[in-house]
């Protein structure tokens, strides 16, 4: 009946080939609730039937909430309606569709041929059937034939799929569409840059790009393009499955205005982009890179340069998933971020130093493994920090276990200059210290507060170690010390150990069940209050000795 589907809010029809047309014009003209329509890969001939009933006069069709539009892979699509009509979609902001189904849609059908004749009927029109479209979607688009010019300068997001079909010279084709203040470009194949030959005018209106899938696209644009005059007013530039893309190099006067820039998933990327682009970055305040399997380096290196690289505004940097980075830099080049404050660093196993020259971070307190991480870590600069993270990522695999050691040089710098920085990483369950040869001890009782998961400690071939705990005479004694989990200790071949712990103050091991010592000549006590210096003089003195002997002669 007439009034059916009244109340009818979505209406969403896909892959019914054998369907011909959607609906009858006497309920089509009653849909005025209908806020969301969508039909695809279908074999709908028309989208609204004569039906019966329906007198021999013009139709008109008002859909007043309409907000978003789908049509799309309708391949048999004849018309929107076989009788004279028209159409108005007073709210639809979203429009999704193919050159097929765009004008029919609108009721434009004749458009074409009036925009031949020159009448300027066309935007007249297009402004009364769809006053406040905002983002347009085309799908398969491989020439320009499709459309008429001039019909949607309103509009603000403009997204263009290609099909994969060879790139035409597709910006001054869409200024004469619209002239968006977004732009996505996917599916095509570009094989000297991004085409834009002709008559670039003046700057668009562009200030977002988003560039994804496009084939055969080594380098965004020659150097004698006019692309980075069209685009002069970017300001937000994503690169997405672009895989044969070298780097993002352009002239320095192309991205002068570029605030925020992401890449993602580029496997023939091997760096971002030259040191004197990264420069022309001035109001860059994020990077994000991520996925970009074969990226060694953010900034290439080429060769010598002197002066430093300012990255004067950047804010945000965000490295992820990259499995190759080994630095932002290779070389001695000198970097200054002055308002560089948030650095992510998330799956970069290769990623052990940030660049070798001089680096200036004044406002950076923190490295994030994650998005999400509210606290981060900091070991005092962002080199030393990197390579914080490289310890807490586990030598075994493990991130409750740790190892400091010789033979992991970045662990034992750390540990000397912060050691603070490694136990507030995590709650770790076991620490390795292995050919320690610089270090006299390992821990004072402050830095035992950390340690309240601690179930083992094992500590081999420290030579100059003489303690492993020892008391500092500045530290509080507010605290009591407790290795509530503690309950195996190794000390082997530690030939200038004389004692586990070095203090006055009470320890408890409730615990503590598997005690092994090997090879530790000097050891007489496994805990004194008195230095081994002080042992030797009580002893010339003949005063005795307090501490208790934990090693006969046998």
């Amino acid at each position: 009946p007439p009034n059916s589907f009244q109340h009818l809010r979505e209406l969403s029809v896909s892959r019914c080939e054998i369907l011909k047309n959607l609906l009858p014009a006497s309920i089509a003209k009653h849909l005025l609730q209908l806020e969301d329509l969508s039909i695809s890969d279908c074999g709908v001939e028309e989208i609204v039937s004569e039906g019966k009933g329906v007198e021999d006069q013009p139709v008109r069709f008002e859909f007043p909430k309409v907000s978003s539009i789908q049509v799309t892979s309708l391949k048999e699509l004849k018309c929107f309606y076989k009788g004279q009509h028209t159409i108005v979609w007073p709210m639809l902001k979203k429009l999704t569709t193919d050159g097929s189904a765009l004008l029919m849609l609108m009721g434009l059908e004749d458009v074409r041929i009036q925009e031949r004749k020159g009448n300027g009927v066309a935007a007249l029109v297009v402004e009364e059937v769809i006053p406040n479209l905002e983002q347009l979607e085309l799908r398969h688009l491989s020439d320009e034939g499709q459309f008429p010019l001039n019909l949607f300068h309103h509009v603000k997001v403009l997204k263009v799929n290609g099909g994969f079909g060879d790139g035409f010279l597709i910006f001054p084709f869409l200024r004469k569409i619209c002239n968006p203040e977004c732009l996505d470009l996917e599916c095509f194949s570009f094989r000297d840059g991004l085409p834009c030959k002709g008559d670039v005018g003046t700057p668009s209106r562009i200030k977002e790009l988003n560039l994804s899938n496009l084939r055969n696209l080594q380098r965004m644009w020659r150097k004698d393009s006019e692309l980075g005059h069209i685009l002069s007013n970017l300001q937000t530039l994503r690169v997405m499955f672009c895989h044969d893309l070298i780097n993002i190099g352009a002239s320095s006067l192309s991205f002068k205005n570029l605030t925020t820039l992401k890449v993602s998933n580029c496997a023939m990327m091997t760096n971002l982009a030259t040191p004197l682009i990264v420069e022309s970055l001035v109001q860059l305040t994020t990077m994000e890179v991520s996925n970009c399997t074969k990226m060694t380096e953010i900034v290439a290196h080429e060769g010598d340069y002197r002066q430093t690289i300012v990255v004067g505004k950047l804010k945000c940097l965000k490295l992820s998933e990259l499995q190759s980075l080994t630095s932002f830099c290779r070389g001695s080049y000198a970097f200054n971020f002055p308002y560089l404050e948030e650095v992510v660093v998330e799956v970069c196993p290769k990623l052990k130093i940030f660049s070798e020259g001089v680096l200036n971070t004044p406002q950076l307190q923190s490295v994030k493994l994650y998005s999400f991480d509210k606290k981060g870590c900091w070991a005092g600069d962002l080199n030393s920090t990197l390579q914080l993270l490289n310890i807490k990522k586990g030598q075994y695999g493990r991130n409750d276990h740790l190892t400091i050691s010789n033979m992991f040089p970045e662990s034992i710098e750390i540990w000397k200059k912060n050691p603070r920085a490694i136990l507030e990483l995590k709650n770790l369950s076991q620490m390795n210290f292995y050919r320690c040869s610089s270090l006299k001890y390992i821990f004072t009782l402050s830095m035992l507060l950390s340690l309240k998961q601690l179930e083992r400690i094992d500590v081999q071939e420290c030579n100059t170690m003489e303690q492993v705990i020892r008391e500092d005479e500045e530290e509080a004694t507010t605290h009591e010390f407790t290795f509530t989990r503690l309950f195996y200790v190794k000390l082997e071949a530690c030939f200038n150990l004389t004692n586990f712990y070095l203090g006055s103050r009470a320890l408890e091991f409730p615990k503590l069940s598997d005690i092994r010592i090997v090879r530790c000549p000097k050891m007489t006590a496994f805990s004194s209050s008195i230095s081994r210096e002080s042992e030797k003089v009580i002893g010339k003195q003949g005063m005795g000795d307090n501490t208790t002997t934990l090693f006969c002669h046998k």
